[in-house]
Parts: structure tokens; sequence; C-alpha cells
């Protein structure tokens, strides 16, 4: 019976993990059982890395989202003075049914 507790309670707490601890414990127990795998993937990601042209894929995401910058604010103001447009409509339209 008490087994059947301690179960259910050792259960919980791994429910409540979050998805960035359990990535942290499986990559904990992969590196104990392959170290010699783990050592390599990171040893390849790291050639890797160097070899990107980092710095030339971060401008370009800046020069992106500058660019888009301007037409999407322009997309937002119409639609904010839209907005306004139809609030005021109603509100006119309101106050000449009150006066009738």
């Amino acid at each position: 019976m008490k087994e059947a507790a301690m179960s259910t309670t050792d259960k919980q707490p791994q429910a409540t993990q979050t998805s960035k601890d359990v990535l942290v414990s499986r990559v904990e127990s992969y590196t104990r059982e392959e170290p010699i795998r783990a050592v390599s993937a990171a040893f390849g990601v790291g050639i890797l890395l160097t070899l990107l042209p980092i710095g030339g894929i971060i401008s370009l995401v800046g020069r992106v989202a500058f660019l888009l910058a301007r037409p999407l604010l322009m997309v937002l103001g119409l639609l904010k003075l839209a907005e306004e447009w139809e609030a005021r409509k109603g509100c006119r339209a309101e106050e000449s049914v009150s006066h009738e």
C-alpha cells in the first residue's frame, strides 16, 4: 500500500516539470550513457556555428525587419483610423436618434 502511495507521489513532480527541465534531464542522461557521441555532437555543432556567417544572418534579419516596419505601421495606423471612424459614425447615429 505504501509503495502505491509513493509511486503516485513520485509521478506528480514529473508531471509538473517544464519542457526545459525534461530536455536538460534527457541531455544529461544521454551524455552519461554515450559520452563520446555527446562530445562529438557538441564539437560538430561548434564547427557548424563557426562556419556559418552568423553576423550576416543577423544583419539580414535586422534589415528585413526594418524594411517591413514602415508598411506594417502604415497598415496598423489605417486600421486604427478605420476603427475610430466607425466609432464616431456610431456616436453620430446615436445622437441623431436621441434628438428625434
